[in-house]
């Protein structure tokens, strides 16, 4: 009997083990579910976590219009750009996009470059035309950067998902 009673005591502790490992958060992440409003659970993995703290915090930026501001700033481009191409002499269609346009103003802008040469005046123009083309396609560049930066944090969060629920 005496053995009885040890192997259920050693079933007892291992299983009790298992729990306690299955449920150990990092404190960092106890604290971050904790300011974000999420009840810890029993049998929590790291990973699902994790992805619930990205998903609340995505909530929580687009709540405070984290997506707006960028939309407005790449309308506000477009905005921009389609002023700068009426200046330089480019007719754009109404379905453009920013990347074509700021394209076409350049091409534009070679041109008109390279028969102002002798026209300081006109180089003048011409020259601030370019900086404000240069700082439009620096502002595009951020946005679709940013932009694959989130898709790629939405990637990771599906994947994690997957794999705290066992499909992957």
């Amino acid at each position: 009997m005496s053995t009885s009673i040890s192997a259920v005591s050693a079933g007892s502790t291992a299983a009790s083990e298992m729990v306690t490992k299955k449920c150990t958060l990092s404190e960092t992440t106890k604290a971050k579910l904790e300011a974000l409003g999420i009840t810890v659970t029993d049998g929590m993995t790291e990973a699902e976590a994790q992805a619930k703290i990205s998903q609340a915090e995505a909530q929580q930026q687009s709540q405070n219009g984290g997506g707006q501001q960028q939309n407005s700033s790449e309308s506000e481009i477009l905005s921009q750009a389609k002023s700068l191409a009426a200046q330089v002499g480019v007719t754009v269609s109404s379905d453009a996009d920013i990347g074509e346009i700021l394209d076409d103003i350049g091409a534009e802008l070679e041109v008109l470059l390279e028969d102002a040469q002798g026209n300081p005046t006109r180089l003048s123009t011409l020259s601030s035309y370019l900086s404000e083309l240069t700082s439009l396609d620096s502002q595009y560049d951020s946005i679709q950067s940013s932009q694959q930066s989130m898709y790629a944090a939405m990637n990771m969060v599906s994947t994690n998902n997957k794999i705290a629920l066992g499909l992957s």
